[in-house]
């Protein structure tokens, strides 16, 4: 599932990401660079994705 597409971040990566830095946002974003360039994912309504950065946070804490 894609979730960032400026940077080609996908569901797997945030869930990694998530193992190590549980729901820090910032920490995320900066390990896989995920909603920073045009910020579209970080908006629960962004059409350029299958999953909203927040809501693969929300998915990969309930996987854990």
């Amino acid at each position: 599932m894609l979730v960032c597409d400026c940077n080609d971040v996908h569901f797997d990566a945030i869930k990694e990401a998530v193992k190590k830095h549980g729901d820090n946002m910032e920490a995320i974003m900066e390990e896989t660079e995920a909603g920073t360039v045009c910020e579209c994912c970080l908006e629960e309504d962004c059409d350029k994705v299958d999953l909203p950065l927040p809501l693969a946070i929300k998915k990969a804490l309930e996987e854990m």
